[in-house]
This record gives C-alpha cells, sequence and structure tokens, in this order.
C-alpha cells in the first residue's frame, strides 16, 4: 500500500500531529480532500463517490478539504451535506474553528440561527432534508459535499389522499387553485389506469400540457405561506412530484403490503442537488448502490491509490433461525412473540463478547420485545435502549435507524437479526433517481415481472447489504489501527445465504461460521455465481484457481456464466477477476488473483 508517507508527514506537521489517527487513516482523509480540491479544480466532474468504510477519517479528510477550498477558492461557495442535526454542528464547529463563522453557517430544525443570514455564507453545512423544503436555496453553490444516502435529498412519495390534501390547501386559499386540481386530476387518472392494468408499476406520461406542473414545482414559493400551510410536507412532496414529472421521472406502483393488500404509492424518482456535475458523495459501504447506477462513477484518487483496509480481526458468524412468516407484521400472535423471544434469549445467550450493539427491524422490537426489553407496551420506544441480558451489556435498536458516529465504538459484537425488507417500489425508485434514467412502461417492464430482475434487483440487494454494513460498521470494527487493520469484533448476522455471502466477500480476509438455532441449517447458496464466490472465499487460496478445479467442484458449466461473473462486484472485492480462456491447450481458464498486483 502506498501511503505517500511524505503527504503524511506534512498533514500531521500542519495539525499538531494527528496522534489519535493512524497513517492509513490520514492517508485515507487526505484522499477525501483531495478529491474535493480536484473537483474544485475542474479536473474531475461528478456525480462522484469516495468509498471508504466507517473510520477510515472521511468526514475528517472533508473538512480539510472544505477549508482549503475556502482558502483557495475565495469566489466559490460551497455546501456539505449530512443526514444528522449532531453531525451538522460537529462539521460546523470544526470548520468555524479554521474559518470563523463570518465564512461557516449552518441550520436545522433546532439551530437557533436566522436562516438567510447562514446562507449568506460562502460554506454552508445542512441536513439532507433541507433541500426538500427550500427549493431553490441552493441554486448558487459551486460545490456539494454529501455524506452518504444523497438520494434521501430528492426522492419523494406519496399516497392519492396527499393530491387531494394539496388541492384542498390551493381552492381554500386560492393558491395556484387550477394548477392542483389539475395535479389532484392527474394523479387520480394515473391511479385508473394503474386498476385497469394487471400491472405492478406503470409510468406517468409526459405528453399533453404540463404548463401546470411547471408552475407548481418552480413557480410557487411555500416560504411565502409559512402563515397558511397545515400540509408543509405535503406540498413539498408534490413539488418534488411535479419536479419530478417533468423530468420523466414519476411512477405509480401497485404497492403491495402482502399478497392480499395493497395500497398506491406514487414516486418521484428525482435528486435534489441542483449541480450533480459538482457533487461528492461519501459512502461507506464501498459505493455498492452507486456502482449500478450509471451516472455516479468513484473519484480518480481513492481509485488509483487507495486500499481497504484489512478484516483479519473480524468474524462474521451465519446464524439460522426459527421459522416464521415472512411479513414481520404478522408476528402479532402469543406464539410467534414467544417464538421471536425465545430465539433472541438464545442468540445472547451464545454471544461470547459481553459488550453488545443489537438491531432488528423496528416491526419486530415494537410489536414483540417490548416486555422482555423492559419497556411500556404502549407508546414510542426511545433508542438506544440499554439492558442487561445474561451478564452482557447491550444496546438496542433498529435498521431504520442510524446513530453517532462512535457511539457503540467499544461494542465488541454486533448482532443483525432479520433483513431489513424495503417494498419493491424503494428500489425502482433509488436505481432511477441515481441513474437519471427517464422512467417508462418499457423501462419498468424488468420491474413487471413475478419477481424483480436486472439492475432493478441488483439495487435492491445492494441496499440489504448496504444496511447490514451500515450497522455492523457501529461496533467496535470502525477502530481501524496504525496497520489499517479494522478492530477485533464478532458479528452475528440473521440472514440467507445468498446475502450473507455477499456481505462476507465486503470485508477482506474475515474469518466465517456458523451458529445454528435448534439443528435448523443456514442453508447453502442457491445463485450459481454466489456458490463460485463461496468456493473462492472458502478455499482461501490467495492464488489463481484454475477453472477445472471449481467446475468439476460444483458441477456445473461456469462459462455458461461468463458475463455475470466477468462484471461480479462480489468477485472483484474477493480479490479475483475471471478470465474464460481458450480452446487449445496452454489456454485453460482461471480465476486470476488480483490482490498481489
Amino acid at each position: 500500500m502506498n501511503l505517500f508517507d511524505e503527504a503524511i508527514a506534512r498533514r500531521r506537521n500542519e495539525k499538531g500531529g494527528l496522534d489519535w489517527l493512524s497513517d492509513w487513516q490520514v492517508n485515507s482523509a487526505n484522499m477525501t480532500a483531495s478529491a474535493i480540491i480536484i473537483m474544485a479544480e475542474g479536473f474531475e466532474t461528478g456525480p462522484l463517490y469516495v468509498p471508504m468504510p466507517t473510520g477510515s477519517g472521511k468526514t475528517t479528510g472533508a473538512i480539510w478539504g472544505i477549508i482549503r477550498f475556502a482558502k483557495d477558492f475565495p469566489d466559490q461557495r460551497l455546501c456539505f451535506m449530512t443526514l444528522y442535526k449532531d453531525s451538522v454542528d460537529e462539521v460546523y464547529k470544526s470548520l468555524v474553528e479554521e474559518l470563523g463563522n463570518d465564512v461557516v453557517g449552518h441550520y436545522h430544525g433546532d439551530a437557533a440561527v436566522d436562516k438567510d443570514d447562514e446562507l449568506a455564507k460562502r460554506i454552508i453545512v445542512l441536513t439532507h432534508q433541507f433541500i426538500q423544503y427550500n427549493q431553490g436555496a441552493l441554486d448558487d453553490r459551486d460545490l456539494f459535499v454529501v455524506d452518504e444516502a444523497i438520494y434521501a435529498t430528492g426522492e419523494a412519495t406519496l399516497k392519492l389522499e396527499h393530491f387531494n390534501q394539496a388541492r384542498s390547501w390551493a381552492t381554500s386559499h386560492n393558491i395556484y387553485p387550477d394548477e392542483f386540481t389539475k395535479l389532484a386530476n392527474f394523479a387520480n387518472e394515473l391511479d385508473r389506469q394503474l386498476q385497469d392494468s394487471d400491472k405492478k408499476y406503470i409510468a406517468a406520461s409526459r405528453s399533453g400540457d404540463l404548463s401546470w406542473a411547471q408552475t407548481i414545482a418552480f413557480d410557487l414559493k411555500l416560504t411565502d405561506y409559512s402563515q397558511t400551510t397545515a400540509y408543509r410536507g405535503v406540498l413539498v412532496a408534490n413539488q418534488r412530484f411535479c419536479e419530478a414529472l417533468l423530468q420523466g421521472l414519476v411512477f405509480l406502483s401497485r404497492g403491495n403490503i402482502d399478497r392480499d393488500r395493497y395500497d398506491p404509492i406514487y414516486s418521484a424518482a428525482v435528486l435534489g442537488i441542483p449541480n450533480l456535475e459538482k457533487t461528492i458523495v461519501l459512502s461507506a459501504t464501498g459505493g455498492m448502490v452507486y456502482d449500478i447506477a450509471g451516472s455516479f462513477k468513484q473519484d480518480s484518487q481513492s481509485k488509483a491509490y487507495w486500499a481497504p483496509p484489512s478484516y483479519e480481526q473480524l468474524k462474521l458468524v451465519h446464524l439460522s433461525g426459527p421459522d416464521l412468516p415472512p411479513y414481520y407484521d404478522s408476528w402479532i400472535g402469543q406464539d410467534k412473540k414467544d417464538k421471536v423471544v425465545r430465539y433472541i434469549d438464545w442468540v445472547l445467550s451464545n454471544v461470547k463478547e459481553d459488550t453488545i450493539y443489537m438491531t432488528m427491524p423496528k416491526k419486530v422490537l415494537d410489536g414483540c420485545l417490548r416486555d422482555y426489553l423492559g419497556q411500556l407496551t404502549k407508546g414510542e420506544l426511545e433508542y438506544p435502549i440499554s439492558v442487561t441480558k445474561h451478564g452482557k451489556q447491550i444496546k438496542v435498536s433498529h435498521h431504520a435507524r442510524s446513530v453517532g458516529s462512535n457511539a457503540f465504538a467499544e461494542c465488541k459484537a454486533v448482532v443483525y437479526l432479520w433483513d431489513n425488507h424495503l417494498p419493491q417500489d424503494a428500489a425502482v425508485r433509488r436505481f432511477h433517481t441515481l441513474a437519471n434514467e427517464e422512467i417508462t412502461d418499457k423501462a419498468l417492464e424488468e420491474a413487471n415481472k413475478r419477481r424483480l430482475v436486472g439492475n432493478y434487483e441488483r439495487i435492491r440487494e445492494a441496499q440489504y447489504i448496504d444496511n447490514m454494513m451500515q450497522q455492523i460498521g457501529r461496533g467496535s470494527v470502525r477502530n481501524i489501527d496504525k496497520n489499517a487493520v479494522a478492530g477485533e469484533m464478532t458479528a452475528y448476522v440473521h440472514t440467507t445465504a445468498d446475502r450473507f455471502i455477499r456481505l462476507a466477500v465486503q470485508y477482506r480476509d474475515c474469518e466465517t461460521d456458523v451458529l445454528e438455532y435448534e439443528g435448523q441449517e443456514t442453508g447453502e447458496p442457491t445463485g450459481r455465481i454466489d456458490r463460485i464466490v463461496w468456493y473462492l472465499k472458502q478455499q482461501n487460496r490467495r492464488a489463481d484457481v484454475p477453472l477445472s478445479e471449481v467446475q468439476e467442484a460444483l458441477n456445473f458449466n461456469i462459462r455458461d456464466y461468463k458475463n455475470g461473473l466477468q462484471n461480479s462486484l462480489d468477485l472483484q472485492m474477493l480479490g479475483y477477476r475471471f478470465e474464460p480462456g481458450k480452446k487449445g491447450k496452454g489456454n485453460q481458464g482461471k480465476f486470476v488473483w488480483t490482490r498481489d498486483n
């Protein structure tokens, strides 16, 4: 690994030693800072992502890059966006110490500042949600640095009643009543088309006069009507819908809740960032989701000069579990609740470590575990929940909740139970949001098959792994030492065999194991490429592997999967490249080990 010793030494000298950061972390932070400056100089255009795991120093590097940006480019303006208010405050404080509060501003709902005064400053630190409620306020920014989940800046989902609520507000206050009436009629007609079809998804047509959408999207200034806006969130979503409609990025899904119930969902798949060509996303999970959407690419610095840490001290344990229905909201009978409690108590009793961060779907926590965790039977739960079980200190949260950077960094085990299921339409919406590809009925053909296929399936599966990695990264694995080795930790994961394999290959050099519950097997991978990847992972050869060996072991023709193997991110993460070979002696196919190169 090339750590650019001179650059590291210079940075340490500039910043008073940085004793709390290893050379690898300083190097990673330098790479992040460089990505910002290179884009500001115009040598790279976005959207770009910087793929480094939690604990690598991305945020620190972003702060260094923003400080240099402010000094070297006095005529340019920058926005840093993060998901959480606490993170806004932390980044703002660090920037103000170097640049002063006359240069740096910040804003969120709990900040006791004047929004307009803060926006007048050259550097502004905000939450992702700011864009949706302040359309046009950031159009003057020359560069955006977004900490994770860029799609949170613009996606919108609505139900039919939301269009009627918006129309009611418009007609009762005489604010663009004709335009909102046409919008409500448009939504009702789209719903009728879905009812008359046998499809799960239909695209909204851009044909006809859409001047009403143009008016709602760009002429309506909701900040002018704050005193009359009881449905502000609904109106913002209606605006986002109209903006997406004009770009051909709207669809309606049947919104299946389960096999027998549905509730149609209108989706607007548009990013809120006004200048994507000057946007950098900091990604803790290797850019898996962004790799699928063609418009995003990895920044040149990290791609050429950065290597991920070793996870030789991480053990991933694949858990089996009890037989339960696939829909979490159906786990309401006492027999199912008892099954869940028995299983979780068994898991915790078998975890060897004594400090644990445990996460699962919110519906499971709410519906099955209140009594077990000593919580009230009704009302909102406050997270994280702290309990002691089997002499172990446990912090409990759920998959949809993200937490402060180092809140659980001392936890030696992470327990991840049951997959983070999102509606299928979320994968469809997210793909088109990131890819910026027009949504047409032809484009939705793959979504309208019995199950998601193609890029929709890829992005859905990537979201599962992304969530697991985000949660696993809460524990002590985030503590990366001077030798670029992640902290010692065990992650206990209950998921499918195929997903466990995809998760395992994301962590270079990690160890894997299984822990079976009451004789239930964890199962074997079913996908052909997953089986190939798992075979190579288990062999741990760290050298070229002949195609003939893998083919004999798995008993199917591997060349039939040539395209999938040559484009497999999982295979690349494992450290291999597939060469199919040619006919004739000496031209045998093989899996080439690339890590040493």
